[in-house]
């Protein structure tokens, strides 16, 4: 006769082989999570986490509500690619030392403020929108982005860009452009065609073929600020490139071209807000964060 306690036996054997190893599963979470940093994550008055992440090589910590579509990470799909590949990615885990591909926010020109959302500046924003725009009086906002370069051997100058943008107008439209002797607002100026159209022998009736060009160098040659300009129309637009002297990375801002002689101060309050925004590797505050009230 067969011994009922037998298959008993087995049961509470196994069920203690698994008790143990759930013990062991545990401890190993355990000692993981406590191996794993404490990250500083900070807030604003209502709540709002920051978005953290590295650019151009610093840790930084940036108010949520100072962002004003974005902030994609080094490796994060395209906003408009369904691949499966796409479908498929999972960002690895978010610390101050994952590269931050771009970030965009809204920069007051006349005053170097940066617009935060539930905040004054965007009561201002928006009345500035409602106001301003509709009389077709000049925009006070220069919409921006802020490229982290991440290859080392990108050259952190707009030298091959102006090369190219000279090279494609001679070859597609025609005609060259020509360097005005007199700069304005210490930028050196070249017109296309010296402002005449070669098709018509007229002056430009449109700015789809050849921009203002305006442009910048260091002390070593290299072109640190490249900024292209309407120059005919109803609302005159630039858009103004440039790099930082110490960090890699690289700052599109577009504005009213009335705003265009702020140039240097807008490039000066810009880098200012970045700094303002890194923190030390933990997360902890350097300064008082641009943005944040």
């Amino acid at each position: 006769m067969k011994s009922i306690f037998k298959p008993y036996f087995k049961l509470i054997c196994l069920s203690c082989l698994l008790l143990l190893a759930g013990c062991d599963d545990k401890q190993a979470g355990d000692k993981a999570a406590q191996q794993q940093p404490v990250l500083a994550r900070h807030q604003d008055r209502f709540g709002r986490y920051d978005s953290i992440g590295n650019l151009g090589g610093k840790p930084v910590s940036i108010p949520g509500g100072v962002v004003f579509t974005w902030v994609r990470y080094i490796g994060d799909p395209g906003d408009f690619d369904s691949s499966k590949q796409a479908q498929k990615y999972q960002r690895p885990p978010i610390t101050y030392q994952l590269p931050i591909e771009d970030i965009d926010f809204q920069y007051r020109l006349t005053d170097g403020a940066v617009k935060t959302r539930r905040e004054q500046t965007e009561e201002d924003y928006l009345r500035d929108n409602r106001t301003l725009i509709p009389e077709g009086k000049p925009f006070p906002w220069g919409y921006t982005i802020v490229y982290n370069i991440v290859d080392p051997h990108q050259p952190l100058n707009f030298n091959k860009a102006l090369a190219d943008e000279l090279q494609a107008t001679k070859k597609v439209w025609h005609f060259d452009y020509f360097e005005q002797p007199q700069k304005v607002y210490g930028l050196t100026y070249f017109k296309a065609n010296n402002g005449i159209d070669p098709s018509t022998n007229q002056p430009w009736q449109d700015n789809i073929a050849g921009p203002d060009i305006l442009m910048s160098k260091n002390a070593q040659g290299e072109i640190k600020t490249y900024i292209l300009c309407d120059f005919v129309g109803e609302v005159l637009q630039c858009n103004h490139r440039f790099y930082l002297d110490n960090l890699p990375i690289l700052i599109s801002i577009t504005y009213n071209r009335q705003y265009l002689k702020l140039w240097q101060q807008t490039q000066k309050n810009i880098a200012g807000i970045l700094d303002s925004w890194v923190v030390t590797d933990k997360g902890a505050l350097i300064k008082k964060q641009a943005g944040k009230v």
